[in-house]
């Protein structure tokens, strides 16, 4: 048993952001999961910061005495010995990957939409993130069932509650609920609602 009940504290407010007559099966307080995020395509570079950086690393010259001087002094500031670790490492060491799919895809636009205090909701009929806006929850996001082709827990030493959805595009994720490493309940409710093996 959950120390607090999702279903329970939440329901009405889940039932009164959702359609009359959609029968709510499992609701979770959720984020996605502590790990390497990361899809198809470098995310990074495609932003306007990343863009700018890359520009800038291009501009630096790497040939003639600038370049020369440049990594002289690169040379001397950065001369400790390098594990040559990827820049992900702390995060997929931890907690794996947790999202993977291009931009766009069900796995990324779940992931932008569960930000915040954020609840995953299934329903008979859809999946379906709710964010808690002003004291009361409002959809952000929703697909139909049949878009979940697969969902099952994911758990971790010290995070219990955590469990995967892959979509229908082959993207897939991995959530967390809230206060994951006390217990799984959520976790085992949401997967069994979607038709998974808790």
């Amino acid at each position: 048993m959950p120390l607090v009940d999702d279903l329970e504290v939440w329901g009405e407010d889940a039932r009164a952001a959702l359609p009359p007559g959609e029968a709510l099966l499992a609701l979770a307080s959720v984020g996605v999961a502590y790990g390497a995020r990361g899809g198809a395509e470098p995310d990074f570079w495609t932003t306007p910061v990343g863009r700018a950086t890359d520009r800038l690393a291009r501009a630096v010259p790497t040939e003639g005495w600038v370049g020369k001087a440049v990594s002289g002094i690169g040379g001397v500031a950065f001369a400790a010995p390098s594990l040559d670790l990827p820049a992900d490492f702390p995060e997929r060491w931890i907690g794996g990957r947790t999202c993977f799919g291009p931009a766009g895809s069900l796995a990324r636009q779940v992931e932008a939409a569960a930000t915040g205090h954020s609840f995953l909701a299934v329903t008979a009929r859809r999946v379906v993130v709710l964010v808690k806006d002003d004291e009361r929850l409002r959809e952000v996001w929703s697909a139909p069932r049949g878009d979940v082709v697969a969902a099952e827990r994911r758990p971790r030493l010290l995070a219990r509650g955590r469990f995967g959805l892959v979509f229908r595009d082959g993207s897939w994720l991995v959530l967390g609920t809230f206060g994951a490493h006390v217990g799984s309940a959520h976790a085992r409710r949401v997967v069994a609602a979607l038709g998974g093996a808790t």
